[in-house]
């Protein structure tokens, strides 16, 4: 479990994540600020909604917790383009990929072409109405109220 607090930034660590410098009331941690050399501004708090998705137990924060990834997807406005090696993918542990080569981003152009159903970044010229509608197109499985509050 994550039961350890660096001393400097407050990240929660698991115990195995100590340096071998670190004693027991004095933990040290290389991942998170390097001990205190990287400090970092403190994040601003959240919205109401996503703090309600995030806390709550009623069907709209279930709903969201539950597709997280694809609502995060949902508003992206980029799409990784990366070559993945499917030797790694193909196991029963957790989902994990390995590039090779290297990564970036594919954003497209910003207008979309004919009939082609808007994307990522081209979403976000439309008006609002009309980007919870193509929101909605592409992922047609996800809770309407809970994209348009987002």
């Amino acid at each position: 479990m994550l039961t350890i607090i660096c001393p400097h930034c407050h990240a929660l660590h698991f115990d195995c994540e100590k340096l071998a410098s670190s004693r027991v009331n004095l933990p040290k941690f290389g991942m998170c600020c390097l001990q205190g050399q990287i400090q970092l501004p403190p994040l601003q708090p959240l919205t109401r909604i996503l703090h309600n998705y995030l806390t709550r137990n009623d069907y709209p924060s279930r709903e969201f917790r539950n597709n997280i990834r694809q609502y995060n997807a949902a508003f992206s406005m980029t799409l990784v383009g990366v070559k993945i090696d499917n030797s790694v993918t193909r196991k029963s542990s957790p989902y994990c990929f390995k590039i090779q080569g290297e990564l970036h981003h594919l954003t497209g152009a910003l207008l979309s072409h004919g009939d082609q159903t808007p994307m990522y970044a081209q979403i976000y010229i439309l008006d609002t109405a009309a980007q919870l509608n193509v929101r909605r197109t592409n992922n047609n499985n996800l809770d309407l109220v809970v994209m348009n509050n987002l």
